[in-house]
Order: C-alpha cells, then structure tokens, then sequence
C-alpha cells in the first residue's frame, strides 16, 4: 500500500483548543482536522473563512467546510519528533485594538496565547482511491499550493519538507509497540515486572516517555469539534487488542486513522 510521508515543522505554531476564553492554549500534537484543513489550503479547497464570509454576505451556507466534506475519509498518522522533552511553549501576549475587540474602556483587548516554538512532526497520509488524494500527492511531490499553509495562524507558516512516497505493510499480531499516535482503546501499556518485584527502574525504564492527549475526530456544522478520543505516543511496550489500522512503514509501525 502506498504511502505519502512529509515532515511538518513551524518557527511558531498554535493548535488552538476551543475550551478557554481568557487565554488560547494550544494543543501538543495536531489533531487529523487540523491536518486536513492544512492540507485542504495546499490543494485550494475552501475552509472557515470562506463560509464566513459568505454567511456575512448573507448567502445560506450549509454543511461543513469543503475542505472536511472531502477530506475527511483520508487516513493519516503523525508521528511526533520528540522523546523524554517535549516541545518549547510561552504565552504570548498582544494588544486588539480594533474598535469591536471589547466593551471595556478605550475599546482595548488583551489577548493571550500559547505558543509551540519549533515543533517538529512527521505526517504519513495512507492511499485511497478518491481523486483528493492523486492532487494531494501531485501537490506535495512538486511542491506547490494554492494557498499558503500555516499552522494556527497565518503568520506562523508551516514548513513542509522531505516529502517522499513510501510502501505500507499490514503488520501482524505480534506487534509490541506502536512509534506513531494512537488511539487508547487499540492497546495496553504491559506492566514492567521487574519494576513491580524488584522496586526500582531498569534503564530502560529510564528511557521510555509517554504524552497522553485528548483530540477532536470530527466536525459537526452546527457545534464544530464534537467527537473526540484520547491519543497516546509512547516508546513503552503495548499489548495491542486491534492492529487492523496499523502498518509497518519503513521499520516502523504506523496507525491511521
């Protein structure tokens, strides 16, 4: 199965989380909707800010934005560059102006986010059969885009680098780990027994890393994110109940979704 693997990476990046108000944090890893509209704009296919404008042009916009319509049955995998560090973040604070930013005296608004500095992941997007994907795959191999990509903001740009096409293997039940994000419910973390009977870390104990996060899975026109899962990245050794999205790419052990 063929596969189209490119290194994504940001001077600054925020993946805003839709839960807060007062400051905008921001995700650790990109979320598959994320992903897509990113590679919507690479392709041209229109996002939030066009079905804002019109709805402000007063034209019925119904339905999800066109990049998500045709998209969304893509399988992609990511696969963060870190290990026991994790990347950099700060809060970034700056000043809204504008005359509609707030009801507070002198119309001012501060603003705070949280900022990644340099993150750095791999995206793999698994082949299909609809037409997005041979445009995609045009598009990244020849490096062009209709509109340029950026990550949260448009003044934080994405930087898409190494594209290459690589083959996916199926993998077999005696997989014990899993070197890209997954999905919580497909394993187990296996319980270190000689820490449990020993009491003490072994070093390779001292080496695993493990980041848990909950991300948004779909989109829903009226409420935006409205299904989420929880995703694990983590070099520990799992025992893994479904490997029916995972293959092996290159040495590694991939899951889509």
């Amino acid at each position: 199965m063929e596969t189209i693997k490119f290194d994504l990476t940001a001077s600054l990046a925020i993946i805003r989380k839709p839960d807060s108000n007062e400051t905008y944090y921001t995700y650790n890893f990109p979320h598959k909707i994320m992903v897509l509209g990113l590679l919507g704009a690479i392709i041209g296919l229109n996002g939030y800010n066009y079905n804002l404008l019109q709805k402000n042009l007063g034209k019925k916009i119904s339905g999800n934005p066109e990049f998500y319509e045709k998209l969304k049955n893509l399988k992609i995998s990511i696969i963060p560059q870190i290990s026991k560090e994790n990347f950099s973040r700060k809060i970034q604070e700056f000043n809204n102006s504008v005359g509609y930013a707030s009801n507070e005296t002198g119309n001012n608004l501060i603003v705070k986010e949280q900022w990644l500095e340099k993150p750095f992941w791999t995206i793999y997007i698994l082949k299909d059969e609809s037409k997005e994907y041979q445009i995609i795959k045009d598009y990244l191999l020849n490096k062009k885009c209709e509109y340029i990509p950026y990550i949260g903001k448009n003044d934080h740009f994405a930087d898409i680098k190494n594209v290459k096409l690589e083959q996916a293997y199926e993998v077999n039940n005696k997989v014990e780990q899993i070197d890209s994000l997954y999905n919580k419910q497909i394993a187990d973390i296996k319980d270190n027994l000689f820490e449990e009977i020993l009491g003490f870390e072994t070093m390779e104990d001292k080496e695993n890393f493990f980041y848990n996060e909950v991300l948004p899975i779909s989109l829903n026109e009226k409420i935006g994110y409205d299904k989420y899962n929880e995703f694990i990245y983590t070099n520990k050794k799992l025992e893994i109940k479904d490997t029916s999205n995972i293959y092996n790419v290159n040495n590694r052990n991939i899951y889509y979704f």
